[in-house]
This record gives structure tokens, sequence and C-alpha cells, in this order.
């Protein structure tokens, strides 16, 4: 049996994934009823059954977390869970470039090395359902990523669009009112982005080789769910036009600050 639906929409937040940017959108369809929880130990995984108490009284439409596991069969709380993929370089650069000088470790490829064990095929681990067995859940299992699942909404950062699109059109049937619509980016990394030569980056696919099948596995299904639901394409059209619309005006960013997030203890 599922668990009661009672939110919209439970952002699996993928760090340097666009977060910022759909935070703003979360909070401007429901100003001061997005939960953001988060832990105080900041690698340590926080599953669905952990959130179900802040949610009682239905103060809630959404939830956003970045430590947030994607539920086990029966603990969905939210009509779609939803997360972003971004390229998975593309998003080691973004986050070589956001952490502060002393956690680059000396250079690019440090910080990789560093980090390697959570940071590279970073998708699988954040995306997995959990393993009963392991506690701390990041584990890298191609196999436990909800993909395609009823309740599961994965899409791409570098399809952002879209995804706000089809996210839009799963809500629709819901009865849920919710609109994708955005007039630029938020939070937009800034610096130069490092070198990187041929046998680089041909290390770092090998890093990441799961991470960039799960992208290519996420892009297949895009496209065949516009296929599905939007054909002619004037769906996304009409979405765009709400899109350039929002552009031409200064909309102040709706996130919430860290010392105003909810964080669980132990």
């Amino acid at each position: 049996m599922l668990a009661p639906m009672t939110l919209a929409i439970a952002h699996h937040h993928g760090f340097k994934c666009a977060g910022s940017t759909f935070l703003h959108v979360l909070n401007r369809n429901w100003p001061k009823r997005v939960l953001h929880i988060e832990h105080r130990i900041s690698d340590r995984r926080i599953h669905c059954d952990q959130v179900q108490p802040f949610l009682e009284g239905g103060a809630y439409d959404a939830v956003t977390s970045h430590l947030l596991t994607m539920p086990r069969p029966g603990q969905e709380f939210a009509h779609v869970h939803f997360g972003l993929v971004r390229d998975p370089i593309a998003r080691l650069i973004s986050a070589y470039k956001f952490v502060p000088e002393e956690r680059r470790f000396g250079g690019f490829l440090q910080f990789v090395a560093a980090h390697k064990h959570h940071a590279c095929d970073y998708h699988i681990r954040h995306l997995a359902r959990p393993a009963d067995s392991v506690e701390e859940g990041w584990r890298a299992d191609p196999a436990a990523v909800p993909l395609g699942e009823p309740r599961v909404f994965i899409g791409l950062v570098e399809r952002f669009a879209d995804t706000m699109f089809l996210l839009e059109r799963r809500l629709a049937k819901l009865g849920v009112t919710f609109d994708g619509s955005v007039g630029g980016r938020q939070n937009v990394g800034k610096g130069e982005s490092p070198d990187i030569d041929d046998d680089t980056m041909a290390q770092l696919k090998e890093y990441n080789v799961e991470d960039f099948r799960l992208y290519d596995r996420v892009s297949t299904l895009l496209d065949e769910e516009l296929a599905e639901v939007d054909a002619n394409g004037t769906g996304r059209a009409e979405y765009q036009q709400r899109c350039a619309a929002r552009a031409g005006k200064k909309e102040r960013y709706l996130g919430v600050r860290p010392t105003d997030w909810t964080y669980l203890e132990n």
C-alpha cells in the first residue's frame, strides 16, 4: 500500500544541478509551503520515513533536500519524486568552482580524487533507493535508481525546459496546478573553468561511466514522453512563451537561507 500522497513534489536536490532555479520555482508556486530539510551531518542521507512526521498537519505542498533518498516501495509521500541529472563532468567542474580554495586540494584533479568515493557517479548514488543494510545511502548501484517508475520523474539540467514542461503535464494529470516557467537561471557559477586535456577527460569519463549511462537513459525517456504528450510541439511552444514573458521581468530570488532550513539531528 502506498503512503498517503500529501505533497505535490519531493525534490531530490542534486548538488550543482540547477537546484537554486528549481527552488525558486517551487517557492513561487507555494510560498511558505515548501519544507527544506537537511541533516546536521552534511553527508548523512535522509530516508522518506524520517520526513513523514514533519508533514503531519498539511502545512506543506512540497519538500526539497540535498540528502533525501528516493523512496522505498510504499514510502512515497509525494505525487512526484523529482530529480535532475547533469552532465557529470560539467557538474564536477561546477562543484570545483563553488567550493572555497582550501577545499580544492590544489587543483581540479586533486579535488576529484579527494571526493571520488561519492562525487563520481554521483547521480546513481544520489538517486538510488537505499539498501536495507546501508545506512549512509551513497552506494553506487545503477539498478537501484527507480527510473521510469510511476511516481518518480528524473529530468536533465541540459534539457531543463523539456523537463519542466513534462513535470507540469504530469502534475496537471493529477489535478495539481504548477507553473514551471522560468525567466532565467539562478545562482549561476562564476570563475574560470579548469583546463582539461584529452587524457584527463578520458579518466573523468571512466570515473563516471554509470552516470553517463544514466544520462543517456534519461534523455531517451524524455524523448519518448515528449513524443507521446506533445508530438507537434505546441505545448512546448506555449511553455516557451511563458518563459519569454518572465525573462523580461526581474524576479527576486525566492530561495530559503540555510539558517531557515529544518535540520535532523540524528
